[in-house]
């Protein structure tokens, strides 16, 4: 009594280089899903387990886009010493190519180089994004975990975010565990869903046959809605 479960009976696999939908409404459990994955939170039971092939370095390979670019940009630090810093803590380059390094980054992510000397209130929602994701892939991911990556910018903003990370996904061999709401956005970027209710998975299939046969009333509703 008084005691809420975040998460009860998880489970699911993600294979390599596939995209990973996780839908449901505020409350289901998707964060606190989230932050398991990242061993930021103890489960109280239970295992996650990577494919030690795959995630060889944990810290190194598992990387978060978080939904605010806001408050994930230290507002003190320039752009480049932002991106410097996983470049030098997980020794990606000599100190002599970080500046080269950190421009190739953000020409990845659709920025110039010009950029680097700036800090992070010169640039609009957007386009913090896009340092954000360029940090991330700085630590030469394996995994990347998008949780509401989009969900706070205007929607030609969030399509474009869209094309960025697909275009992404394909250049640096990336897997994905996209977090969101929005089961529009969610069908565009996933290979498969995972639909989450109270904590609990309610549903779980290929991502076109999720969309055009669900088989869970719930997903029905979060379809019509």
């Amino acid at each position: 009594a008084g005691r809420l479960l975040a998460l009860d009976r998880v489970s699911f696999t993600l294979d390599e280089f596939t995209t990973l939908g996780i839908v449901g409404e505020s409350g289901s459990g998707k964060t606190t899903l989230a932050k398991i994955l990242l061993r930021l939170v103890k489960q109280d039971s239970g295992d996650v387990v990577f494919n030690e092939n795959f995630i060889r370095d944990f810290r190194k390979d598992v990387q978060i886009i978080f939904q605010n670019p806001f408050n994930s940009l230290d507002p003190k630090m320039r752009i480049k010493d932002a991106l410097y810093e996983p470049l030098i803590i997980h020794k990606i380059c000599p100190r002599q190519g970080l500046r080269e390094k950190a421009a190739e980054l953000l020409e990845a992510v659709g920025l110039d180089g010009s950029c680097l000397e700036r800090y992070p209130d010169q640039f609009s929602g957007g386009q913090r994004q896009r340092i954000c994701i360029a940090r991330a892939l700085a630590c030469e991911p394996r995994l990347l975990i998008l949780d509401e990556p989009i969900s706070s910018l205007d929607l030609t903003i969030q399509a474009k975010l869209l094309d960025l990370f697909l275009s992404l996904k394909k250049r640096f061999r990336l897997t994905y565990i996209f977090i969101s709401h929005n089961l529009a956005v969610v069908r565009s970027v996933a290979d498969s869903v995972l639909v989450m209710k109270e904590g609990r998975v309610v549903e779980r299939a290929a991502a076109a046959d999720l969309f055009s046969n669900p088989q869970h009333e719930y997903t029905r509703q979060l379809l019509e809605s």
